[in-house]
């Protein structure tokens, strides 16, 4: 009877488990550009993007956006395909396009030479570019 509720618990566990990791990781394995991973810098993400094909969707060229802080240093370091960073977290959201797919790729870091990437998804920016 107790190795019975062992296995069972043991199943359990497992399902859940499988589960979570699952979820979590869907998002981006369903839309990934080849060879992008969680927690690589963007200066390398950018790399292997524009190789692939996929080019920076220009953000704010006729709008007046100003950028201020973080978002500063990714203007600075010539990054305009960014949308927008918080300010509280330093996430930043960056768009790419190619043949008629859209590419959104949010980062984080208060440094640009640290700025990784947490996740991407296949979106489109809102409004005209």
């Amino acid at each position: 009877m107790k190795a019975s509720i062992l296995v069972l618990v043991a199943l359990y566990c497992t399902g859940i488990s499988a589960a979570f990791a699952h979820d979590s990781q869907e998002p981006n394995d369903n839309r990934k550009p080849t060879g992008i991973v969680v927690g690589e810098l963007l200066v390398a993400v950018k790399s292997k993007l524009v190789k692939q094909g996929w080019k920076p969707t220009r953000m704010h060229t006729t709008d007046g956006y100003e950028y201020s802080g973080v978002e500063k240093e990714l203007a600075a370091h010539k990054f305009f395909e960014l949308d927008t960073c918080s300010f509280d977290s330093s996430r930043c959201i960056l768009y790419y396009a190619k043949k008629g797919t859209c590419l959104r790729v949010d980062i984080i870091g208060e440094q640009f030479k640290d700025m990784t990437v947490t996740r991407w998804t296949r979106e489109c920016p809102e409004g005209p570019q």
